[in-house]
């Protein structure tokens, strides 16, 4: 999981420079995400992880609202 939260983290840092922010931290409201820069992060993350995007379901990416969902998504699929 460690590795899940570092490259979260990095990936953030490049699409909401400057940001501080948590487990907690909204990924729209706070961060302001745009619905294309959350399908870019998603992607730069499925890369750095080996996931096939395919494999993520609707209801998956429906739940994404914090920092602390992405690293949940990216632990349990990395696993699969």
């Amino acid at each position: 999981m460690d590795n899940v939260v570092q490259e979260v983290t990095r990936q953030l840092n490049q699409v909401a420079a400057g940001a501080t922010f948590g487990q907690e931290t909204d990924l729209r409201n706070v961060l302001g995400l745009s619905s294309l820069a959350l399908v870019s992060l998603l992607t730069q993350l499925c890369e750095a992880f080996n996931v096939d995007m395919l494999t993520l379901t609707d209801a998956d990416l429906a739940k994404l609202d914090t920092v602390g969902d992405l690293v949940g998504l990216f632990t349990r699929v990395r696993g699969q």
